[in-house]
C-alpha cells in the first residue's frame, strides 16, 4: 500500500473499530485518558488522575500513550498503546474520558459517554482556534468542530478563560469553573514537589533554581534561544547570598537540538521531564518568551522575565496575541544586556503591586481544589 493511501486506510480503519466496539457495554466505573496525544503522565490529567486514587476509587484508569516502555506511571494505572486497538476498544468502552488536546476526526463518542476536555492552558498569550483560524489548516478545523460536539465540560481557571471557550472553540456546553487541575499544586506549594525535583537531579538544598522555559515558532533560529547563561548565574552568585543552576526546558519540537546548547552541571536539560508543574515549584525564577507559562508562575508570585530578542520577527509572523506582551508586569528585554541589568536590580515590592492589578482582571478561579472537584463531576456521572 502507498505512503499516501496507508494514512486514509488507517483513519477508516481505526474509524470502523469505534463503530464496532459498541457491542460491548460501556463500563460505568473506566476512565480513559490521554495527554498531549500519548505524551506521558502529566498536566491536566495527571492531576485528576491522581485525586482519583488519593480517594481510592473503585475506577479502572486507561492511560493511552505513544511509548508503553518511556514513562513511569503510579500504581493503579493501566496503559495502552495510543490509538492501538486495544486502546480503542478501552475508550469506545469508557465512560468517562478526559483530555487536554484535540481528539483525531475518526473518534466518535457515544451518547452515555462523559468526555472532559482539561485543554492544556487557560490564560494564554497566543491566540488559539477561531482566533487564529486564517492560521489552522481546514482538517484541524474539521476536528476542532467535531471534538467540541463530543465535549461534555471543558475546565476554566478564570472569567477569562470561559469567555475564551464561548468565543473561540466552536463549544457552548458545560463549562466548570474550579481552576486548573495542573495548577492546584502551585497554589498549595507543597514542599515535597520541590524536594522531589532536587533529588532526581540530584542538587544540593544550597542551591536556587532559574528555569528558561521558551515557547516553539514555527521557523525558529536556534540562536532566538541562546541567552546569556553563564553571564546570568555569575550576576545570581554575585549579586545575591545564595548559589543558582540553570534548568533548561525546551519545547518537545526542540528536543532533537538539544544537543547544541551549552549543558553543563549548573546548567541541566529539564526537557524531557513530564511534569513541567513540578519544575515550577522547584524553580525561583522564571525566563519565558511567548509561552503561557508566564501566567501559571506568576501564581507563586515568583520573578517572572521575559526575553524577546525575536519580538519583530515572532510578532509579525506568528499568529497574533490576545496581549500586548510588552504591557504584562514582566520585565521585558529584546537582548543579553538588558535581560541581565532587569534581573540585577529586580524590585520585588514594584513587581508584586503591578502583577497584582494584572491578576485581578482575570477573576481567577484558582483555589488549589479544582482536581477534587472535577473528581466530584465525575462521580455525579
Amino acid at each position: 500500500m502507498s505512503k499516501i493511501l496507508y494514512p486514509v486506510f488507517l483513519a477508516c480503519f481505526r474509524l470502523f473499530l469505534f463503530y464496532f466496539f459498541r457491542i460491548f457495554p460501556i463500563n460505568k466505573n473506566r476512565v480513559f485518558v490521554v495527554n498531549f496525544n500519548g505524551k506521558g503522565y502529566g498536566d491536566n490529567p495527571k492531576y485528576i488522575t491522581e485525586a482519583i486514587l488519593r480517594r481510592r476509587l473503585k475506577f479502572e484508569i486507561i492511560w493511552a500513550v505513544d511509548n508503553l516502555d518511556k514513562y513511569n506511571f503510579p500504581p493503579g494505572i493501566k496503559t495502552v498503546k495510543y490509538n492501538s486497538i486495544k486502546s480503542i476498544f478501552f475508550q469506545v468502552t469508557a465512560k468517562i474520558w478526559i483530555d487536554n488536546t484535540r481528539k483525531e476526526h475518526f473518534v466518535r463518542k457515544r451518547e452515555k459517554q462523559f468526555y472532559i476536555q482539561t485543554w492544556h492552558g487557560c490564560i494564554g498569550l497566543k491566540k488559539s482556534e477561531k482566533d487564529s483560524e486564517i492560521t489552522l489548516s481546514r482538517v484541524y478545523i474539521k476536528q476542532a468542530k467535531n471534538d467540541s460536539k463530543m465535549i461534555n465540560a471543558m475546565i476554566s481557571n478564570s472569567n477569562y478563560c470561559t469567555n475564551m471557550y464561548r468565543n473561540s472553540f466552536w463549544y457552548n456546553g458545560e463549562i466548570l469553573e474550579y481552576g486548573s487541575p495542573r495548577n492546584d499544586i502551585l497554589i498549595k506549594y507543597p514542599a515535597s514537589a520541590r524536594e522531589k525535583i532536587y533529588k532526581i537531579y540530584n542538587i544540593e538544598p544550597k542551591f536556587k533554581i532559574i528555569i528558561y522555559a521558551p515557547t516553539f515558532r514555527d521557523n525558529p533560529d536556534r540562536e532566538t534561544y541562546n541567552i546569556a547563561f553563564k553571564s546570568i548565574l555569575q550576576s545570581l552568585n554575585e549579586n545575591t547570598s545564595c548559589r543558582w543552576l540553570f534548568f533548561l526546558r525546551l519545547h518537545p519540537n526542540l528536543k532533537p537540538d538539544s544537543t547544541k546548547f551549552p549543558f553543563s552541571p549548573d546548567i541541566i536539560n529539564v526537557s524531557s521531564y513530564d511534569d513541567m508543574q513540578e519544575l515550577l515549584i522547584a524553580s525561583d525564577i522564571l525566563i519565558t518568551d511567548f509561552s503561557s507559562s508566564m501566567f501559571e508562575f506568576m501564581l507563586m508570585k515568583k520573578p517572572v522575565f521575559l526575553f524577546l530578542n525575536d519580538y519583530d520577527a515572532y510578532i509579525n509572523k506568528e499568529r497574533g496575541l490576545y496581549f500586548d506582551i510588552l504591557s504584562l508586569p514582566f520585565p521585558h528585554a529584546f537582548n543579553n544586556d538588558k535581560l541581565l541589568d532587569n534581573i540585577k536590580n529586580y524590585n520585588r515590592e514594584l513587581y508584586i503591586k503591578k502583577l497584582n492589578l494584572f491578576i485581578d482582571q482575570f477573576n481567577l478561579f484558582e483555589t488549589g481544589n479544582a482536581s477534587e472537584k472535577v473528581v466530584d463531576r465525575i462521580l455525579s456521572v
